[in-house]
């Protein structure tokens, strides 16, 4: 059996058992990174966002949040709001 020491990374290979805090199989070892892997890629899930199906209320607190400025000439109607936000996430 093959076994990774916690701290060095070390792995040696027995037949026998240890026993320990300081060494763990190696497949446990894989299997821990595996669901670590698995944890991170769920963070990082983009949310689809449909603009047009918010309000001029919505879009501005929306930029707000992403502190993304906006001019007066943004905040006069619904179509400006969406090209000032859209034009933001493309840069």
């Amino acid at each position: 059996m093959r076994y990774v020491h916690v701290e060095s990374g070390v792995v040696i290979e027995t037949p026998s058992f240890i026993i320990g805090d300081a060494w763990k199989p190696e497949k446990d070892i894989q299997e821990e990174k595996q669901v670590k892997e698995e944890e991170v890629v769920e963070e990082y899930v983009e949310e689809e966002i449909d603009l047009s199906e918010m309000t001029n209320r919505e879009l501005e607190q929306f930029a707000k949040e992403h502190e993304i400025p906006l001019l007066a000439d943004d905040k006069r109607n619904k179509e400006n709001l969406i090209k000032a936000i859209t034009k933001a996430f493309e840069d």
